[in-house]
């Protein structure tokens, strides 16, 4: 579309020939992006858009990206003021700047889009940023110790096992480094100094699966500086800090940034400090030498540096911060408005002499297309109108309207008035007078968002699954199954007969020790329970352990027969099997607006092929909210609408019934399906006509809370059942559901997410639809944690307010929250302000609830009940009042109620400045603080959430034997329930010989959580092919195995191989080793193949002979070369597995 924009001869001219400030009005953002993307083509230079505030800078970064080839757009966001004085960066957004500073120093041409916090910022110079990237080259040579100096240096943080940007590990001759803004981390293998393989690997697996040639290493935050530059920045810091009179507060955190800066700790939150090691007032716009500038309402800019300035004072009198204020981190508006650039204002308030664009905003028709054809009238044979839509059906409706109106239409771009019908997007819209041109895009004239499909350089990776938690650490509970819950407090190594073997050390009751032999690691699991259950220690010997597995165990046994029998009747139903999608189905899946996600995709499949069979479906489709499972439940209930069958949707809150049922009506109503709701929200009148129509056939969804399950509804012919939160019901609503389940299929949708062993468990027993990824492009919720400040809380609200969002305000206590409402409206007068807590009755709170929905106030003050359920895309902003007060799992779930949007969300989770928090709440906002995909917080809270899951998804009386034996052998026995299987079936008769050294050495991998899942990858071997695996997996991470390892290997494949063909007894000799087989072993064994594998054997010689009722397998190990274990191993499961 960019082709219809012709730039004004003149306006060119000016733009080309300007020296100082060009002013620009009557425009629209549209607009703008379309003329800054032809200004950007035509001059192959960079161009830098800058907006007030980032709600503007998002909006503009998302349409210039939609013109423009991707990567050619960079997003250059700013923390808030306060927020960078408080230390308090986000992560992301360092990120961004970090990505955009490296693209920058390529010289290439970009469009750059910040905001006036963003070109303010202070920043370190080229020159210095050039010094600080190193590129690293296959087959150089590089010291060791220098290179993990200069990682250090550069930001990056030394672990073991490298899962994150910004981490980097060293094992003897391996260098791990998860570099900025890279999808994988690169594995860098050494011979002396040098770089023999530079390979890309797996944070999931940890293995390599890919070769390059050379890496770039780039800083992972702004201030990074050499030993001179600090020598001198700390000396100025000094001098600066000197010239205050500190407070006692002022000039702790003075100390502690000096020894920061000198040790390069916590750089992150340092960036204030820029001024002292670069005194010249360097910002992004130095990092490129030939450049357009654009401001974007540069009176909005003036007024909100006047908010700022307000804030800082505010701040200044609560925490006397002058010495920090005084600081000159950001450069003042003016100091730009000096230099050359070129100012938009799109109402022309600015500059009265400004040169007109000409050009003006388009109406939002919102489907009202009589609307749209009033103004139209007088464009037409006028101008060129070019109607932009996407989507089928509403290109197929606008279509309609054109020919049912008479008005002819061209379906190529031509040079000439007309109306042009056009099934591409035009990101924006507008009406330009002097191209004579109207633009509509489907999101003015129809009633939807057009999805904005724009990948935001994140330092997350936000498609990663929930990773295992399952490492254990010093200070851990674990479950043994046969000894109960002790503590683990280490690896300890022991010798005995000069051979060496790895133990794990538990404490149990009255400080007894338990060392448990690592070959036996699978009879410990970590102890898992809700967070805060701490267990009781069991009593080595006790009678009390034994008691607790076998009540569980009968418990279980209980609970899988009900299962396996639910099953069993399920399978035999006859239900309806609904026929395969049509056009009209495809059709509706065209509808959604946005791109399914792949486990999305996987249930819908699943989902419809379940609907498809002549057994009544029973599908769980478990999904964090807000990752798509309405949709899911959408195409369900249209394909049984289709079909002829009513759908029940059942939901626990009447504000959850009323939005699902606009999400259904605006899906439904354009295929002529009718959809009702019973709820209070419905006039007893209307209730009672839907209730008829039901009966009748009428009504094809209706979608309702426990109303629904009333004896007096009836339906014509019920094909679908949704339930939304099932555990969230009573006990009789409960048992009417399961009446109802009968012979009708059935979707269960559930927020909270099961453990992986419970599905694995369940598999067969119940059908499981998993949706972990999130949706696409969705930006991470800026997460901070800070005293509570009225200066940072009022900046918060205020911005959300004026970028039209709502704020959510958690305050724990039903008490105080009245005097909490009168404090917050005190300090922003302006804003409308509702709460809600659960000692209201269901009417009242649901009433507040809905009311926030409806934008009838812009901060809702609540207790934890906005934990569940809601959906409010408008809230992007959440202030928790005291997070130490709070479980992780809790939070999570909370922070979850923001960033649901298109827009950056932002939570704050404030503590009190003046109240000494305990050790425990200290620990829990430090792991808060990494609250990212990958990051333990998230692992922590997901842990506890899946533990929640499982309780529900069992029943509610399952959930204390959860916490009784830990969630991990809890799974263990259901599986042993459902399959027969018990947990020691391996525990074999015959002595327990030693055969190598059951040890992994910490020369060779260091960290004792690593040696631990080393030893229980080895427990899970069962096969050659699982050693080869290994093997190649260890040398990739640690290096080449030793020989001692591999026989340990051999070792536990062995056993597993003997106790499987019945072994008896092995000796070992000299010259021979021989396994005898049981009697019982000996008599059943297939001797014809047994004899062939022998004589057919090529690596060494095998004899057989049969005395005194039992087998004997002698394999000759005399001049041959190889291991016997390794030879035995060959043989044995060539006679079992072919």
């Amino acid at each position: 579309m960019l082709d219809v924009i012709k730039i004004d001869k003149d306006l060119e001219k000016l733009l080309d020939q300007h020296k100082d400030t060009v002013y620009l009005k009557s425009s629209t953002d549209s607009y703008n992006c379309y003329l800054i993307t032809k200004r950007f083509l035509k001059m192959k230079k960079t161009v830098f858009v800058v907006t007030a505030n980032l709600y503007e800078a998002q909006k503009y970064y998302d349409s210039l990206s939609l013109l423009n080839q991707e990567d050619d757009v960079l997003f250059y966001p700013a923390d808030e003021t306060l927020t960078s004085i408080m230390a308090l960066g986000s992560p992301e957004f360092k990120s961004e700047r970090l990505y955009t500073l490296k693209q920058l120093m390529t010289k290439e041409a970009f469009i750059v889009v910040t905001t006036m916090q963003g070109i303010s910022q202070r920043q370190l110079t080229p020159q210095d940023y050039k010094k600080s990237v190193k590129q690293l080259l296959k087959n150089e040579n590089y010291n060791i110790s220098d290179l993990t100096t200069f990682l250090v240096y550069s930001g990056y943080q030394r672990t073991f096992t490298v899962e994150k940007p910004g981490e980097f590990s060293l094992r003897g001759h391996i260098l791990d480094i998860y570099t900025l803004n890279n999808e994988h981390p690169y594995r860098l293998d050494f011979f002396g100094d040098s770089l023999e393989q530079i390979k890309i690997f797996s944070v999931e697996t940890q293995r390599s699966f890919a070769e390059v040639d050379t890496i770039e290493i780039a800083p992972m935050h702004e201030l990074f500086y050499t030993d001179q530059m600090k020598d001198s920045a700390i000396k100025d810091i000094q001098k600066h800090f000197e010239a205050f009179d500190l407070s006692e507060r002022e000039n702790e955190k003075f100390i502690s940034d000096i020894e920061s800066i000198d040790l390069r700790q916590k750089l992150d939150t340092l960036g204030l400090y820029i001024p002292f090691f670069n005194k010249k007032e360097t910002t992004v716009l130095d990092f490129s030498q030939d450049k357009e500038i654009y401001l974007i309402d540069v009176h909005k800019m003036k007024v909100n540096q006047e908010h700022i300035k307000d804030d800082l004072k505010t701040y200044q009198v609560t925490m006397n911060g002058q010495a920090f204020l005084s600081i000159k981190y950001r450069l003042p508006l003016e100091s730009h408005l000096k230099k050359q650039h070129i100012e938009i204002d799109n109402f022309g308030i600015s500059n009265p002499n400004a040169f007109s664009l000409n050009v003006m905003a388009s109406n939002q028709y919102q489907s009202n297309l009589e609307l749209f054809y009033t103004d139209m009238m007088d464009y037409i044979g006028k101008y060129k109108i070019y109607l932009c839509i996407k989507t089928n059906h509403y290109f197929e409706e606008m279509k309609s309207f054109l020919k049912f109106k008479k008005i002819s239409y061209l379906r190529q771009i031509k040079d000439e008035v007309g109306v042009y019908l056009l099934d591409i997007s035009s990101h924006g819209s507008f009406i330009s007078v002097h191209d004579q041109v109207v633009i509509l895009d489907e999101s003015e004239l129809f009633t939807y968002k057009v999805r904005k499909a724009i990948r935001y350089r994140s330092v997350l990776n936000q498609s990663t699954k929930i990773r295992k938690v399952e490492d254990l650490t010093i200070g851990d509970y674990v479950v043994h199954y046969d000894y109960g819950i002790g503590q683990y407090v280490g690896l300890k190594t022991m010798e005995l007969s000069s051979e060496k073997r790895d133990y794990l050390h538990i404490i149990y009751a009255n400080e007894e020790a338990l060392y448990v032999p690592m070959d036996q690691i699978d009879m410990v699991l970590k102890y898992s329970s809700h967070e805060g259950q701490k267990p009781k220690i069991s009593k080595l010997g006790g009678k009390t352990w034994t008691k607790t597995k076998a009540s569980v165990r009968m418990r279980i046994k209980d609970l899988s027969d009900r299962l396996i029998k639910l099953y069993a009747i399920r399978d035999q139903a006859q239900g309806f099997a609904f026929s395969k999608d049509n056009d009209m189905m495809e059709a509706f899946e065209r509808d959604f607006k946005y791109e399914t996600t792949r486990d999305q995709q996987k249930a819908i499949i699943e989902t419809k092929h379940d609907m498809q069979q002549e057994r009544p479906m029973d599908r769980l489709i478990c999904g964090d909210v807000g990752f798509g499972k309405t949709e899911v439940a959408l195409r369900a209930s249209f394909k049984a609408v289709l079909n002829q069958k009513q759908v029940l949707y059942l939901v626990p809150t009447t504000v959850l019934a009323r939005q699902h049922y606009y999400t259904f009506k605006e899906r439904f109503d354009k295929y002529g399906a009718n959809v009702a709701l019973l709820s209070r929200f419905v006039t007893p009148k209307q209730q009672k006509q839907t209730i008829e129509k039901l009966a009748k056939g009428y009504v094809d969804v209706v979608i309702g809370t426990h109303r629904l399950l009333s004896s007096d509804i009836k339906y014509k012919d019920l094909g679908l059942l949704i339930i939304d939160e099932e555990q969230r019901f009573g006990v009789e609503q409960k048992e009417k559901i399961r009446e109802i389940k009968h012979n009708v299929d059935t979707l269960t949708l559930s927020a909270t997410p099961i453990p992986r062993t419970l599905q694995m468990s369940l598999m067969g027993l119940k059908d499981l639809s998993m949706i972990e990824t999130p949706p696409m492009n969705r930006y991470p919720v800026q997460t901070y944690v800070v005293e509570r400040q009225d200066a940072l809380i009022k900046e918060a609200i205020t911005r959300e307010i004026s970028r039209g969002g709502q704020i959510f305000y958690l305050f724990n206590r039903v008490t105080g929250m009245e005097g909490m409402v009168r404090k917050l409206q005190k300090l922003v007068p302006d804003a409308k302000i509702g709460f809600a807590h659960g000692k209201m009755n269901r009417e009242s709170l649901e009433s507040v609830i809905s009311d926030f929905i409806d934008h009838q106030f812009d901060i809702l003050v609540s207790t934890t009940i906005i934990e569940t359920g809601v959906d409010i895309p408008n809230t992007n902003t959440l202030i928790i009042h005291e997070a130490d007060k709070l479980g992780l799992s809790q939070l999570y779930q909370i922070r979850g109620r923001v960033g649901r949007s298109d827009r950056i969300a932002y939570a704050y989770l404030l503590y009190d400045q003046f109240k000494s928090i305990n050790d425990e709440a200290k620990k829990r906002l430090a792991v808060i603080q990494d609250f990212t995909a990958l990051g333990s917080g998230y692992k922590i809270a997901t842990r506890d959430l899946s533990i929640r899951g499982a309780g529900d998804i069992l029943g509610a009386e399952q959930s204390g034997f959860i916490d009784s034996v830990g969630i991990e052998l809890y799974m263990k026995l259901l599986e042993e329930a459902i399959t027969g299987e018990s947990i020691e079936k391996e525990k074999s008769t015959q002595i327990d010989q030693i055969y190598a050294q059951r040890h992994v050495d910490p020369q060779y991998v260091a960290q004792d959580s690593a040696r631990i899942e080393i030893h229980k990858r080895i427990s899970e071997l069962n096969n050659m092919p699982d050693i080869e695996d290994l093997k190649l997996e260890l040398t990739d991470r640690f290096g080449q195995l030793d020989a001692d390892l591999l026989l340990y290997m051999y070792e536990k494949l062995y056993k597993k191989l003997s106790y499987k063909i019945g072994a008896h007894q092995t000796i070992v000799d000299l010259n021979q080793t021989t396994l005898i087989l049981s009697m019982d072993a000996s008599s059943k064994i297939d001797g014809k193949k047994l004899f062939e594998k022998a004589e057919s054997f090529k690596l060494a010689k095998i004899r057989l002979s049969y005395i005194r009722g039992h087998i004997h397998i002698q394999l000759i190990t005399k001049n041959v070369k190889q291991h016997w274990l390794y030879l035995f191993d060959l043989f044995l499961e060539d006679f079992i597995y072919n």
